[in-house]
């Protein structure tokens, strides 16, 4: 039968590794405060854990008084993050209890929030968020900025390692660094970049994400339930990536593709800026017809939105409207000039 023991033991496994968000050390810190049985349950596991020689947390014996100083330093810590980062996950229950936590309990439990800190660098503190009240752009720490759609979020950003977990629909503009690549965790799924521009929608156990690539170079990785990979494919611009998180499938899809699968899905043929090459290999892909395209016209852009009642020849005659070029056909070839 699964025991109050085994969860903090997992709880404890999971601090050792440095994979303990802040909700979880809160709650860890206050068990641990709650007994001497428990403190010296989480010491022994401590002293089996190689790793913990790597971090030199020592317990030193300290007085009420010392104790009381040690939390205060940690809270000017705390407070000093709050003045830099969006939003900070604080501990009041600290401020508000710690003349009554004394002796070995209460050294341990500042050695123990202080490592936490130590080792996450600050960073798994922070939630940047659109929940259709604040702001809807942010500056990510490693100046990555992040435009949300409602309901998005992005959380426990950790600057050392650039990764962070999101949910939602967001454009991202990744801050370049050749030696530390930007990691998003969503759905069984990471997206990692070196610097790119593309619109993530990701939302919460959605049965299919997809990510649009504007600029740069991304790599999609899908992970089943286990943490095992399934798959990898790359995205370059133009593409989409999508994941089927029912199907367990990770594929790629042309810009082509892309435009079929807009008709499809919105009923809409949406190209924004586009240039009339790009264009028109859309809409040979889509209409299954040959176009012709005068070189001259190639770099042509046009913003254009087209619905799926409409045939090829009215897209092209607004396309040769807007545009100002000439459309006409010879036998089953269209011809743009």
């Amino acid at each position: 039968m699964y025991s109050a023991n085994d969860k903090y033991e997992a709880l404890i496994m999971n601090y050792l590794d440095g994979q303990c968000s802040t909700e979880e050390a809160r709650e860890l810190l206050l068990w641990v405060a709650e007994s001497e049985e428990n403190r010296l349950y989480f010491k022994a596991l401590k002293d089996q854990y190689e790793v913990w020689n790597l971090t030199d947390f020592a317990m030193p014996e300290l007085d009420e008084a010392d104790v009381g100083a040690a939390l205060d330093a940690v809270n000017a810590k705390i407070d000093a993050i709050e003045e830099t980062e969006t939003k900070v996950v604080q501990m009041p229950w600290l401020r508000r209890n710690y003349k009554y936590v004394s002796g070995v309990a209460a050294a341990f439990l500042v050695a123990l929030f202080v490592g936490f800190l130590v080792r996450n660098n600050f960073n798994s503190t922070v939630t940047y968020a659109y929940n259709g009240q604040n702001e809807s752009s942010y500056i990510l720490p490693d100046n990555t900025s992040v435009n949300f759609n409602s309901d998005s979020y992005t959380k426990h950003f950790a600057e050392s390692d650039r990764s962070v977990d999101f949910e939602g629909v967001a454009y991202f503009d990744v801050a370049k660094d050749e030696n530390l690549p930007f990691v998003l965790h969503c759905n069984n799924m990471d997206v990692e970049v070196l610097g790119t521009s593309f619109l993530l929608n990701a939302e919460k156990n959605a049965e299919r994400c997809t990510l649009d690539l504007y600029t740069g170079k991304v790599k999609m990785t899908a992970f089943d339930k286990k943490g095992n990979i399934l798959s990898v494919v790359e995205i370059n611009p133009g593409e989409r990536g999508v994941w089927n998180a029912t199907a367990n499938e990770l594929k790629t899809m042309s810009y082509s593709e892309v435009k079929e699968d807009e008709l499809l899905t919105e009923h809409v043929l949406v190209f924004n800026n586009e240039k009339l090459s790009k264009i028109v290999e859309a809409l040979e892909y889509i209409y299954k017809v040959e176009i012709d395209l005068g070189e001259s016209c190639a770099s042509k852009k046009l913003t254009a939105r087209f619905s799926d009642d409409e045939s090829i020849d009215e897209v092209l005659e607004t396309i040769a409207l807007v545009s100002e070029v000439t459309v006409t056909k010879e036998g089953e070839v269209y011809q743009i000039r």
